[in-house]
C-alpha cells in the first residue's frame, strides 16, 4: 500500500482525466452539460463562482475516491487494475445516477436553462465517458505492479 497522499495524487490526476474528457464529449454532442457547474452549483446561486467551486469539489471527490479505491476497494475487484478502476468508477456512475432525477427539479443551474436536464440519454452517456476516463486513470495510476513509478521525481508522496 502506497502512502496516502500518492493515493490522493493519483485521485486528483484522475479527476482531471475526467475533465479532459468532458471538454472532448461537451464539443462532440452536448455543449449544455458541464459537471463544474452542476457541482459549484449545489453550493451557491452565485453563477461565477460555480466552475471554481465545482473544480475544487471535483479533485476533492477525485483524492477521496483515489483514497478509497487504494486503501481496498482496489484489491477487492477482478481483472488487471486498469479494469478495476473502470469497473470501480462505472458501479459509482450507476449508484449515483438516480439522484439526477432530484436535481433536474431543483438545481439552479438545470431551472435557469445554463444546464439542460441531466435524466437523458446523452448526460447518461457522457457520464459512462467521463467515468472511464477517471477510472481507467486510476486504476492504471494505482496498479501495484507499477508501484508509483508514474509521479517519480515529480513528487515525493510516492517515494
Amino acid at each position: 500500500m502506497r502512502p496516502l497522499a500518492g493515493a490522493a495524487v493519483a485521485g486528483v490526476v484522475a479527476a482531471l482525466a475526467y475533465l479532459a474528457e468532458q471538454e472532448i464529449d461537451r464539443r462532440l454532442w452536448n455543449p449544455r452539460s458541464h459537471d463544474l457547474d452542476l457541482l459549484g452549483g449545489m453550493l451557491t446561486r452565485n453563477r461565477q463562482c460555480w466552475r471554481p467551486l465545482g473544480f475544487i469539489m471535483h479533485l476533492g471527490a477525485g483524492a477521496t475516491f483515489g483514497i478509497i479505491f487504494d486503501r481496498g476497494l482496489g484489491a477487492r475487484l477482478p481483472g488487471p487494475y486498469w479494469f478495476r478502476g473502470l469497473l470501480a468508477a462505472q458501479v459509482e456512475n450507476v449508484a449515483l445516477w438516480p439522484l439526477v432525477l432530484l436535481l433536474d427539479r431543483v438545481h439552479p443551474a438545470v431551472r435557469m436553462g445554463v444546464l439542460a436536464p441531466l435524466h437523458r440519454r446523452a448526460y447518461f452517456l457522457q457520464a459512462v465517458l467521463r467515468h472511464a476516463a477517471f477510472g481507467t486513470a486510476l486504476g492504471a495510476l494505482l496498479d501495484p505492479e507499477r508501484d508509483g513509478e508514474w509521479c517519480r521525481g515529480t513528487c515525493m508522496t510516492c517515494w
